[in-house]
């Protein structure tokens, strides 16, 4: 089930974005879509706190002291802490209204309350707000030849722009090229730009830098991402006085505008939280979150061992071993490189940490060195639509992949996790495999705008199928 889309949301739910509730404010936290409610499990069980999941977003209210507790969450990417949220912003008809409307949105937010805990989370030295000034009324100069350059041939709204301001590379735009994917449209790419003009700037200028990133959904708006970054970020120079800087801003302002469901948020973490664990990076490595997310839906219990057949570059054997250290976590890979990579990978979180119960080794997926019944437990990044030595393609890799997995799981209690994006091959070979695997649950998530499925799979209690024999090419040997 898909998690519901943003302007669904009622925000009177949230005491957070309410100034009279000074010790407490509303979080939102980006996940991966399709893994919201997983997210939102664990934000519940380790803060004790009521979600509201929205697609890509899970949004609670929290105590301010307890802030610091949210950046131990293992399934998210982003904290953000949200100021303002309108439901119903009702954009006028003409360009310059809904410019103005955008400008004005700038003084509606919470920001004592926001920058507090930005201050608090990043230890910055001086109070953020010196000064508040009124808005004067004048909207910031529309500049679409600067903010238009980086709109895409598939955006929707090209069609809504006057003639006249269109960059050259937009105005060839073709009736084929219309996105109408509305997955796609949501993780458009969040542009920043100036926000105001340069005199304005040298008036005043003190305070943390910042920028504006500006993500917009929706087909009838008649400006862009960047165009509406403007208009806001000139806005909270003029109010503030904070200095603009693109490149090496201290502080982010986020501006979401989702047909007419408008929100403003300050990002509380510098890069994605992902990004942990890793030192040596490989073509296809996988989201740290995602991999938690996968161990969080496989559940490991104390002394059960975890198998990643085909683990690349270990993360998640490694995100196991962190996150459940209880339970034994080991990886392979046929490809000498990726076991490289995997050792250097946890060989870096070693020097953190004493000791961890994981291990890599360089083997067959088809053929692994291990004894019958001695895995609890399956958790696997499958490879997508690449052919792996002789084997041919997919549809054979995880054939005898799901073979082998049988053999080494236990029965009845053995389960597995698995993540893939050929879904044809993994759909047409459970249907061969259904004596030995029981499919569960599925979860399709988007993965950088690829669409990929989570397959919970557990094992039955027949030991082997007969009927399931392979003989391999080349080899008269039979699995």
């Amino acid at each position: 089930n898909m998690a519901p889309s943003i302007n669904k949301i009622n925000t009177e739910a949230f005491k957070g974005l309410l100034s009279e509730h000074r010790e407490i404010c509303t979080l939102e936290l980006t996940v991966v879509t399709g893994l919201e409610e997983v997210a939102a499990e664990e934000c519940q069980e380790k803060l004790g706190v009521t979600c509201v999941t929205a697609r890509g977003r899970v949004f609670f209210d929290i105590p301010i002291k307890l802030v610091p507790e949210v950046f131990k969450l293992r399934s998210i990417d982003n904290v953000n802490v949200v100021l303002q949220m309108v439901s119903n912003f009702s954009f006028p008809e003409t360009r310059d209204e809904c410019f103005a409307k955008i400008y004005k949105f700038a003084e509606k937010p919470d920001w004592k309350k926001g920058m507090l805990v930005w201050k608090n989370n990043f230890n910055y030295p001086d109070d953020p707000i010196q000064e508040v000034r009124a808005l004067n009324d004048e909207y910031c100069k529309p500049r679409p030849d600067i903010d238009l350059k980086r709109m895409k041939l598939t955006s929707e709204i090209i069609g809504n722009l006057p003639e006249g301001i269109l960059p050259e590379h937009l105005k060839k735009k073709q009736e084929s090229t219309e996105d109408t994917n509305e997955e796609d449209n949501s993780s458009v790419a969040e542009m920043v730009t100036e926000s105001n003009d340069s005199d304005r700037q040298q008036i005043h200028a003190s305070g943390p830098k910042f920028r504006i990133s500006c993500s917009r959904t929706g087909s009838k708006h008649i400006f862009g991402s960047s165009e509406a970054a403007r208009q806001f970020g000139g806005a909270v120079n003029e109010i503030f006085g904070w200095p603009v800087d693109l490149s090496n801003f201290e502080l982010e302002i986020l501006l979401y505008i989702d047909t007419e469901f408008v929100y403003a948020a300050v990002c509380l973490t510098r890069e994605p939280m992902f990004k942990r664990n890793l030192t040596s990076f490989g073509r296809t490595n996988l989201r740290s979150t995602i991999c938690y997310n996968m161990i969080r839906l496989a559940a490991p219990q104390p002394g059960e061992v975890v198998i990643d057949p085909m683990c690349g570059g270990a993360t998640i054997p490694m995100e196991g071993s962190l996150t459940y250290p209880k339970a034994f976590h080991i990886g392979g890979d046929n490809y000498g490189q990726a076991v490289k990579r995997s050792r250097d990978n946890i060989d870096f979180l070693l020097k953190k940490k004493n000791s961890m119960p994981v291990d890599v080794a360089q083997w067959d997926s088809t053929r692994l060195p291990l004894r019958s019944q001695c895995a609890d437990v399956i958790i696997s990044d499958l490879p997508f639509g690449k052919r792996i030595g002789s084997k041919g393609d997919n549809r054979v890799l995880y054939y005898l992949s799901l073979l082998e997995m049988a053999r080494i799981t236990k029965t009845d209690t053995g389960r597995a996790v698995l993540l893939t994006h050929d879904r044809n091959s993994m759909i047409m070979n459970m249907k061969k495999v259904h004596t030995l695997w029981k499919s569960g649950t599925s979860r399709t998530i988007n993965i950088g705008g690829l669409s990929a499925v989570i397959y919970v799979l557990r094992r039955t209690a027949l030991l082997s199928d007969p009927n399931l024999k392979s003989k391999r090419k080349g080899s008269g040997k039979v699995l």
